[in-house]
């Protein structure tokens, strides 16, 4: 199967070390865990992805996808 990049956001109620744990034991390639903004970022198949809405302390499974804001004085952005 195809993996995707994808952008885990996190409740707070559970530790970031413990989540990623739980994630990595489910398959998925965790690249960074930002504490800061409580979000985990990595990749895996659209399976794999699915299956991470069921650790507790997870709040959303988003794919990661580009982000291009133009060069300075740029009239359109995104």
């Amino acid at each position: 199967m195809a993996t995707k990049n994808w952008i885990i956001t996190t409740s707070g109620n559970q530790s970031l070390a413990d989540i990623s744990r739980q994630m990595t034991k489910k398959g998925f390639d965790v690249k960074q865990v930002l504490e800061q903004i409580g979000c985990i970022s990595g990749s895996a198949s659209d399976d794999v992805a699915e299956q991470l809405k069921t650790i507790p302390g997870v709040v959303d499974v988003s794919p990661d996808g580009d982000i291009d804001i133009g060069p300075p004085g740029a009239p359109v952005t995104w």
